[in-house]
């Protein structure tokens, strides 16, 4: 362990229980919004000399209690540990079958100060709202977490201009865009398989190179357990931390057990799975899945190009998986980081801490996705990309500000895909 993590091993000490001071803590999926800084909240940084038409956003859900499959391991680790830690580290809201994946009143509370903000930065846009209140809609999954997420958001634009259209929920049955992957059998074939398979065989020598240590320093920060701990109890562990710090901005109870570097190589364990059945490492079909949540953005792109008068700016609520597939489909791990390889359970600590798919960049909870349209002159299309309100560059624009034309390049083999030829079985 000692000759991967160099002089970034494991402390022995405790980290500070102090909130802020865990924002850099990697949560994987069940990590808390990144707070953006100040200067991204005024609204004022839009690019000068540019006209803003119109934007598209995709944001995941707000934080949600764990889901049932989560509340059976999580029930398991209470039972083992409630002798040696303190009663108020069990939280019955995370057992609690009838919350079972429901958004939170935390989760409820990062969405509408993310609309807050969209409110301050987009001002233009929903002042043309108030005229036409059709320029903007609003999508949803048919999920609790992401109609709730949806009509939260709607909720604090529409204290300006209550005439804003409802949330359009699409069925589960028939959502090939913000849950597709409920009804692609292709996918589920295949993702069953590499979990199974590949990814299973890399979590093993994750386990073996590392697993020791790890198990070994939360038992030391337990004082000792009689009954040993498994890797499993470990993730719940960690998991659980996520769940304290986005529900209840805790980090005095199961994060205490972790430290940075702890939690770094917790989320490199969870993305070896993540990464492959979600994301660039997988099977083919991942890099497809959003094609048709693709299709439609730029059927609303090239209409707002066309009558930049009727531009529509939509909203759409999805999930993690939701997240990846457009990660995926974008080429975000060739953005975000320096190595764009398979994720395996022996890769370097220098290709680990440099990877560019990380799900605590890519799906914490309420993460989000914004594509700004502009137009220079009268004619030409640029966008601009924005994660978690920050500025990124896609990795075939040479500015932030790129044509429009580039990512139309990219998508080409993408744009009007069959989803149903796409996610046949052989």
């Amino acid at each position: 362990m000692y000759a991967i993590f160099g002089r970034h091993s494991f402390s022995r000490a405790p980290p500070t229980n102090h909130f802020w001071a865990n924002q850099s803590l990697a949560l994987s999926t069940k990590a808390p919004y990144p707070y953006p800084p100040s200067d991204h909240i005024s609204g004022t940084e839009m690019p000068v000399c540019y006209e803003l038409l119109q934007i598209q956003q995709l944001t995941r859900h707000g934080a949600r209690y764990p889901n049932l499959n989560e509340m059976q391991r999580i029930n398991r680790v209470y039972e083992l540990l409630r002798p040696v830690v303190p009663p108020t580290w069990i939280i019955d809201d995370l057992v609690d079958t009838s919350k079972a994946g429901l958004l939170s009143r935390a989760g409820e509370q990062e969405i509408a100060s993310i609309a807050e903000r969209t409110m301050l930065r987009y001002r233009r846009i929903f002042d043309k709202a108030i005229l036409n209140p059709e320029s903007v809609r609003f999508v949803s999954s048919d999920k609790q977490r992401t109609r709730v997420s949806a009509q939260t958001f709607r909720n604090v634009l529409s204290e300006d201009n209550p005439r804003l259209p409802q949330t359009t929920v699409i069925p589960q049955e028939n959502d090939t865009m913000l849950s597709m992957y409920h009804i692609c059998p292709a996918w589920i074939r295949d993702s069953q398989q590499l979990k199974q398979h590949d990814a299973a065989l890399e979590t093993l020598k994750f386990d073996i190179l590392y697993g020791s240590q790890i198990l070994w320093m939360i038992d030391f920060r337990l004082g000792g357990l009689r009954t040993p701990l498994l890797m499993g109890d470990a993730d719940v562990i960690y998991r659980l931390c996520g769940y304290d710090l986005s529900l209840y901005q805790n980090d005095g109870r199961w994060c205490t057990l972790l430290d940075q570097t702890m939690s770094e190589y917790f989320e490199l364990r969870r993305d070896i799975e993540y990464s492959r059945v979600y994301g660039p490492y997988g099977a083919e079909v991942n890099k497809r899945m959003a094609c048709v949540l693709f299709t439609d953005i730029l059927a609303d792109i090239d209409s707002a190009m066309a009558n930049p008068d009727s531009a529509t700016s939509t909203f759409r609520f999805g999930h993690a998986e939701t997240m990846s597939f457009v990660s995926t489909l974008l080429q975000l791990e060739d953005t975000l980081g320096k190595v764009n390889t398979p994720i395996t359970g022996n890769m370097s600590l220098s290709d680990a801490l440099d990877r560019g798919f990380r799900t605590t960049v890519l799906a914490p909870f309420s993460t989000n996705l914004v594509i700004e349209l502009y137009r220079l002159g009268r004619s030409t299309g640029y966008v601009r990309f924005l994660l978690n309100e920050r500025v990124i560059r896609l990795s075939k624009c040479s500015h932030d500000i790129c044509p429009l034309y580039v990512l139309r390049q990219m998508l080409a083999a993408h744009i009007g895909c069959n989803f149903k030829e796409i996610c046949q079985l052989d």
